[in-house]
């Protein structure tokens, strides 16, 4: 302690002062950057709370340039597509009607399209932002075709077609999404 009447500071308690002052720096930052909310593509955009319709809803979208995916299966009709790897199950669809029912908050997170392309993984599902800037096509020449009424399990995730669309899910999570031209679904 500083010797009473002196009015300067041990070494001590300007080490104690500056640590302080550095935690309240510290605090501060974490307190802006928590309240302006996780920025897209950001492990904390990515974090989902255990809920997976909460998980679903609150996850603002990944933004990923998609044009250059390569197909593994498509819907018999030709306008959705999927691809499934080690980490996510990610469909693109190419012609749909339900735009007006994205939520406004995943269209002003995305600085490209949502609404064509959706994935799953371990943490949840979500619409993906796609930053290419090309129109969504869906060439499925070469491509397999998933028939109605079939499923397809690759990686711990499972896609089932039927004449209404395509859902995916992570088998153990049980997160899951579905996509049809009228509708998407996020559970």
């Amino acid at each position: 302690m500083a010797e009473q009447g002196s009015g300067r500071l041990s070494g001590g308690e300007k080490a104690l002062v500056a640590v302080t002052a550095a935690l309240v720096l510290v605090f501060a930052v974490m307190l802006a950057v928590r309240l302006s909310g996780p920025s897209a593509g950001s492990p904390a955009a990515d974090a989902h709370t255990t809920a997976p319709s909460a998980a679903a809803t609150t996850a603002p979208p990944a933004g990923e340039d998609l044009s250059h995916v390569t197909w593994d299966f498509a819907a018999p009709s030709g306008n959705i597509a999927c691809t499934v790897d080690d980490e996510r199950a990610l469909c693109g669809i190419a012609d749909f009607a339900y735009a007006d029912e994205i939520p406004a908050a995943e269209k002003a997170a995305c600085d490209g399209t949502v609404g064509h392309f959706f994935e799953v993984t371990a943490k949840g599902a979500a619409l993906v932002c796609d930053t290419s800037g090309k129109a969504l096509t869906i060439d499925v020449s070469g491509v397999p075709t998933l028939g109605y009424g079939q499923k397809r399990s690759d990686d711990g995730f499972t896609c089932a077609s039927s004449e209404s669309g395509m859902t995916c899910a992570h088998d153990d999570s049980g997160y899951s999404f579905s996509v049809r031209r009228v509708k998407y679904a996020l559970s």
